[in-house]
């Protein structure tokens, strides 16, 4: 601590109370409130630099007031450009980051022994450490504010915070990009290059993040891996793996593989999944193909989700799973773990990379390794992520014994679909297909707004059911002419099946599912959109059907619906 106290050398006074890293909250806030003028000013200047060559067509706050992002349109080439917009530090400001970071290097202490409640205990490790590092973070700025007199005309001690956290434990030049909550992907592809973003509104956009040295790029590329609790280095040049966040990231190092210097992918997942009420709102299905849905889950069928990369399908696949009983026992087997499911008997298996070079696999366990040993945990419903090689067989298999199975697959339509199955490696035998009761195809479709201009959305396009081997039943398919869905649930194969399982006569199994559509219609109205909230509610269902039914019409009549 020998630099701290010389920070402090001659303020031995100094209230305790005013080193505590609470104390530089207060001051960060208060520092906003008497710059938010000064603040607005530097954005002003910002736009109508921009404006010379750009059309501003959206801006909204990352990080009030540090940081917002700016989607500009070229005036000349009519294209897309994504803006960071982070308020510059003075050189002043710039004097003191570089010092505080000084401090961190040879101050900052080991994280002491955990003496955590219970409520602690449930944060991993990773979270532990950062909400530590902040704390002290916080701590040594404070100190060093306090011994320049604590007030400053040309410092922000709110900016210099910003930038240290960024830096710290934030992700850098990219920081903003991974707390965007729009952005899906991001792709990095080499020096002199402009990252790229996929953004739910706009597409793919380039940013104007542009590394400019290999140091540089390198430098984020070993924070991502080793935020990630993985190795790379000239000889292990290619890593795949996940971040803290559970984000999806894949990298290749310097110019072993990729002759443009290091690479990165990052594939950005939600904390907190869209559950089926979202997506009834979004439009991506309609309340009575989620009610079929819910039917269908209630009684464990076995369905399949089709789609290309980034269409929806995971999306998808965990709002169904959501809609389970929540007495079921549930395994899910998944390359990178992205389901988030509200039950309490779920197991989740993830795979794992092989430690070997070449051919060899030392250590690697596969999807087809998890599907076999998931079976001895005696699910009721067994859930893979997605399915592409001999993993298949064995869940069609497990199917086959009378488990429910859930999975995803990439394939067009559901002649695809089948034909992906029964072809290697997957090798399903035809008689095993009608164990499949439905598939769904979800993509991306482009809609017009009421100014002309274009967005993507997905949709859930085709819904079969699978009655026998080269027989599939469309019940609910999206027209891209009227832009709204159409079913035909009167003639279901599945819903007679499961009138069958149920003893019910068809007459009662078409009211329960409309009483259902009506329980999602009313969430809709009433805003229950969480998937915690929402499972709730399905749960309290499978308790309660009447109750839970009458208060939703009781509310539904309330609203005017």
């Amino acid at each position: 601590m020998k630099l701290i106290r010389r920070l402090l050398k001659g303020k031995r006074d100094v209230p305790e109370e005013e080193l505590k890293p609470e104390k530089l909250d207060e001051v960060v806030s208060r520092e906003v409130k008497e710059k938010r003028g000064e603040f607005e000013a530097a954005r002003s200047r910002v736009e109508i630099k921009l404006e010379a060559t750009y059309n501003i067509v959206d801006n909204y706050v990352i990080e009030d007031p540090w940081a917002r992002v700016l989607i500009l349109e070229d005036k000349s080439t009519r294209g897309y450009l994504y803006y960071v917009d982070e308020l510059e530090m003075t050189p002043d400001e710039r004097k003191a980051y570089n010092k505080i970071m000084e401090i961190l290097h040879w101050e900052l202490k080991p994280m002491p022994p955990s003496t955590e409640s219970i409520e602690e205990s449930f944060k991993t490790s990773y979270e532990r450490e950062r909400e530590y590092f902040i704390m002290q973070l916080k701590r040594i700025v404070n100190i060093y504010r306090i011994r320049f007199g604590g007030v400053h005309p040309y410092v922000s001690w709110g900016k210099i915070l910003y930038y240290l956290m960024r830096d710290t434990v934030g992700y850098g030049p990219i920081h903003v990009l991974m707390k965007d909550a729009f952005i899906e992907d991001i792709s990095c592809d080499g020096i002199g290059r402009p990252i790229y973003v996929w953004h739910q509104r706009y597409e793919s956009l380039p940013t104007n993040i542009t590394f400019t040295s290999d140091e540089e790029l390198d430098r984020l590329v070993l924070r991502l891996v080793h935020k990630a609790g993985k190795h790379v280095s000239v000889a292990f040049p290619i890593v795949d793996a996940i971040l803290p966040e559970g984000h999806r990231l894949a990298v290749t190092f310097k110019r072993e593989v990729s002759t443009s210097g290091s690479t990165f992918t990052i594939r950005k997942f939600k904390e907190k999944p869209l559950s089926i009420v979202d997506l009834i709102e979004q439009g991506t299905l309609t309340s009575w193909m989620a009610a079929y849905f819910w039917i269908a889950m209630d009684f464990k069928l076995p369905g399949m989700i089709m789609g290309v990369t980034g269409s929806g399908k995971t999306t998808t696949l965990n709002a169904l799973a959501t809609l389970l009983r929540p007495n079921v026992k549930i395994v899910t087997i998944e390359d990178t773990p992205e389901l988030r499911l509200p039950h309490e008997n779920w197991v989740q298996l993830t795979a794992r990379p092989s430690y070997g070079l070449g051919a060899e696999k030392i250590g690697e366990v596969s999807l087809y390794d998890l599907v076999k040993v998931s079976l001895r945990y005696r699910p009721d419903v067994i859930i893979v992520g997605e399915v592409r090689g001999e993993e298949a067989y064995v869940l069609m298999q497990a199917i086959a014994t009378g488990h429910g199975g859930l999975t995803t697959i990439h394939a067009e339509d559901v002649e695809a679909m089948v034909k992906r199955l029964t072809s290697p490696p997957m090798n399903i035998p035809p008689s095993y297909v009608p164990l499949l009761k439905f598939a769904i195809a979800v993509k991306r479709v482009r809609l017009v707004n009421p100014d002309g201009s274009y967005r993507i959305a997905r949709r859930i396009t085709n819904v079969w059911e699978i009655v026998d081997y080269g027989v599939y039943r469309e019940v609910a398919r999206w027209n891209p002419y009227t832009k709204e869905h159409e079913h035909s649930f009167e003639n279901s194969h599945l819903l007679s099946e499961v009138s069958k399982l149920a003893g019910l006569s068809m007459e009662d199994l078409t009211r329960d599912l409309e009483r259902r559509r009506l329980v999602l219609e009313w969430m809709r109205v009433a805003g229950i959109r969480s998937y915690e909230r929402v499972a709730e509610v399905i749960f309290r269902y499978y308790i309660e059907p009447e109750r839970v039914y009458e208060r939703a019409m009781k509310e539904l009549e309330a609203f005017n619906y």
